[in-house]
């Protein structure tokens, strides 16, 4: 029999780039569904389909209204589907009760459309930070049983530290936690390997390595734009300022330099790894049916 591969968690934060790259630079009208998400979530599950992977998908709500059709093509292929909230609105920028009612319109959304109550969460990013602590009490009150919002990155502000690498329950909220993949290096350098922004900077040969060295069931992410076949144009109003376009030239670069190397990185991943959503993983760790 062939050796065991080791296992990684897939998932992705299953979002309109449009919608946020103009509310980010702060045009009229952000809110309307860009041209793109359809073309995305194609390529996006075309290769999960090349590759026998399924993964976790975690929903805004506010995409999931303007796309149905895209949840319930996710769902028809075998994914799971999780809640990545309803606005996208930092965690820490809101109250416990805002972040409840957050929850719950996103929960709404996805009941209606797939017929399922989602367990597992991820906050946008990541931004339950050690301020907003509380927010893992309110997630257990809202019925969730799991969550994945705990990414040791370098890169975001005021980030909770998680316990442990592997997943591990929060005693004090009762919900399981899942940590984005981390390679530290040495013992000392923190390298964020979990997520397709990142994959852009580390030759394969590294982020191999990296995630072997993550510990059992890491965790990684990647978002629709970043498996978008054709580059990303954020297409701002003809009125929109000058230092909103530039602002719009920045994410663009940022966003096509992910989404050129993505594809090519998840494949070599697959190449070494077993890939399987988070739900299944809580399904074995928690002793669910």
């Amino acid at each position: 029999m062939p050796p065991t591969r080791p296992t990684l968690l897939l998932s992705v934060d299953f979002e309109d780039w449009h919608q946020l790259v103009r509310r980010r630079v702060g045009v009229e009208g952000w809110e309307r569904p860009g041209p793109a998400l359809a073309r995305q979530t194609d390529a996006l599950l075309a290769l999960l389909d090349e590759l026998d992977a399924r993964a976790t998908f975690f929903v805004l709500g506010m995409a999931a209204r303007a796309h149905p059709e895209l949840v319930a093509e996710v769902m028809s292929r075998g994914h799971e589907i999780g809640c990545h909230g309803d606005a996208h609105r930092p965690v820490h920028t809101q109250t416990p009760d805002e972040f409840a009612g957050d929850l719950r319109a996103a929960k709404a959304t996805i009941e209606e459309l797939t017929g399922q109550t989602p367990v597992g969460y991820r906050a946008p990013a990541f931004s339950i930070t050690r301020a907003s602590d509380w927010a893992f009490d309110v997630l257990a009150r809202e019925g969730f049983a799991y969550d994945s919002s705990q990414h040791d990155s370098p890169a975001i502000r005021d980030h909770v530290v998680p316990a442990e690498r592997a997943p591990h329950r929060l005693e004090k909220a009762g919900l399981w936690e899942f940590p984005i993949a981390v390679w530290r290096a040495g013992g000392v350098l923190t390298v964020p390997v979990g997520g397709a922004s990142y994959w852009r900077l580390l030759p394969t040969s590294l982020l191999i390595r990296g995630l072997h060295r993550a510990g059992p069931f890491a965790g990684l992410y990647l978002h629709p734009n970043e498996l978008d076949p054709e580059p990303l144009h954020a297409m701002l109003p003809a009125d929109a300022t000058a230092t909103q376009k530039g602002h719009a030239r920045l994410r663009e670069a940022q966003r096509n330099g992910a989404r050129r190397r993505a594809p090519g990185a998840l494949r070599a991943i697959a190449r070494h790894f077993d890939l399987i959503p988070y739900g299944q993983a809580h399904a074995r760790l928690d002793g669910s049916p």
